[in-house]
């Protein structure tokens, strides 16, 4: 349609020649059938996700991230001794994430999941290498304690299935 050629009077009479047509197409109409009984009975026959509780990985994790949390305020507070608040949080941080680890039952990880495990793994153990070398980085300790959250987040996932 070209607008240019209509003039003011055509183009407001066109709009609302098609204002009143869309309204008529308008039209509710109710289901032939209500559906509801039968979207019911299919979701009480659906099997119902198995929910596994483990309150000692998620209490793991918290006391994880709270000697992270904790050790990161305490090496912004005392800087004459950061290199040894940090070396120890480090220390820490690895004896909870050992006992988070050695806490969950053992099961067999999904094979999909092995090179993850052993890519973060691997980083621990870089992070704690270099943690040797520079022992006041604060980023170094928050990376150990992200590398380490989400060690134990993969490894809950692949219990839970």
């Amino acid at each position: 349609m070209n607008d240019e050629r209509m003039s003011p009077d055509e183009h407001g009479a066109l709009s609302d020649a098609l204002r009143w047509q869309l309204r008529a197409l308008r039209r509710d109409a109710p289901p032939p059938v209500d559906l509801w009984p039968g979207i019911e009975a299919r979701l009480a026959a659906a099997p119902q996700p198995r929910r596994v509780a483990a309150p000692r990985f998620a209490l793991a994790a918290s006391v994880l991230l709270v000697i992270a949390a904790g050790g990161l305020v305490l090496g912004t507070r005392a800087p004459g001794g950061t290199a040894s608040v940090a070396h120890r949080e480090a220390q820490s941080m690895t004896r909870e994430y050992d006992r988070a680890l050695q806490a969950m039952p053992d099961a067999q990880a999904p094979a999909e999941l092995a090179p993850a495990f052993t890519e973060l793994d691997r980083s621990a153990r870089e992070i704690r290498r270099a943690l040797q070398r520079d022992p006041d980085s604060r980023l170094l300790l928050e990376q150990l304690r992200r590398t380490y959250s989400l060690r134990l987040a993969l490894s809950q996932r692949a219990l839970v299935g």
